[in-house]
């Protein structure tokens, strides 16, 4: 049934600070932290979303809570019950399980697992977890052994807890869809699930990363209806066939309407074609302007090419 939802990460710049940690591929963690202001109560979103959005579903992010302790969380499950909407999914952004160091990646994986545990009480219909930091490198196409037996015990205690457990491709290997299509195969289908972000491929999250972490080597990043992003649509089309939820990215809007980076009707098409009927996510990207203006607009595009779909 297609549901159509919205994560928290959009408003992100009405929510108050954030502290994001990634981990780099020599193990040092690099932080992504925010000053933004809290116009916004995190745990008041779930209801204003329901009022001025209409939709069914919400999602939220782990790094906009102190931890999986944080009160806050119960709050947001509390005000998504009471708005009638449904906890779609949280995403985790912890550690890296494609490291070697067998210390750092047993510390990593009692870290989701608390994490899972926490979404499962708040009824989360899904958790989303990271097959690898964003910034691993590529080692070829093939995951390793240890991210496969990592994600295979996460996934089956995520089972047992009654919550579904997905990856995402973000970054790293993850957004090529060879490697993903390979990851998937080697957990196997009842351990783990697909998150797919329209967005999230190495055309665009490389120089995206560069330009985050400071790379004056990095690539440029694409230009809205370029052919450099055909690559996108190929990476869509070969992955719409395993995703269990779907992130609708937009990295911008302007004031006059217009969506980038990526072409939604024409990846909203390729979904279409390989018959996806599961939850949506709009997850504005943009910066600037009124992120509850501009999200309305990603919705509203995502609304009306799925309508009379379910």
């Amino acid at each position: 049934m297609t549901v159509l939802s919205v994560s928290s990460y959009s408003l992100r710049e009405q929510l108050g600070p954030t502290d994001l940690a990634v981990v780099a591929p020599d193990g040092r963690e690099i932080r992504f932290t925010t000053d933004f202001p809290a116009l916004v109560d995190i745990a008041e979103f779930p209801g204003l979303a329901a009022e001025r959005f209409g939709v069914a579903g919400v999602e939220t992010v782990a790094f906009q809570f102190t931890g999986p302790q944080d009160p806050q969380l119960d709050r947001f499950a509390a005000e998504a019950a009471a708005a009638g909407v449904r906890l779609l999914n949280v995403a985790v952004d912890v550690g890296d399980l494609l490291t070697e160091d067998p210390v750092r990646r047993a510390d990593d994986v009692a870290a989701l697992t608390a994490w899972i545990d926490r979404c499962a009480g708040l009824g989360s219909a899904f958790v989303r977890v990271n097959p690898g930091s964003p910034l691993s490198p590529h080692h070829g196409t093939t995951p390793p052994e240890h991210l496969v037996e990592a994600l295979t015990g996460l996934g089956a205690h995520a089972r047992e807890r009654g919550v579904r457990l997905l990856v995402e491709n973000h970054g790293g290997p993850s957004s090529d869809a060879v490697w993903m299509n390979r990851l998937l195969d080697a957990v196997g289908q009842e351990n783990l699930g697909l998150l797919l972000d329209l967005g999230n491929f190495d055309v665009i999250t490389v120089p995206m990363t560069a330009a985050l972490t400071g790379d004056p080597d990095g690539p440029p990043v694409p230009l809205r209806g370029g052919a450099e992003l055909e690559p996108v649509y190929r990476g869509i089309d070969a992955l719409a066939g395993r995703a269990e939820l779907v992130h609708v990215k937009a990295h911008d809007v302007d004031d006059d309407g217009t969506v980038g980076l990526v072409d939604l009707p024409r990846a909203f098409a390729i979904l279409a074609r390989h018959g996806y009927r599961g939850p949506l996510t709009v997850e504005y990207e943009g910066t600037g302007g009124d992120p509850w203006a501009r999200t309305r607009r990603v919705l509203d595009l995502t609304a009306a090419a799925f309508a009379g779909t379910g």
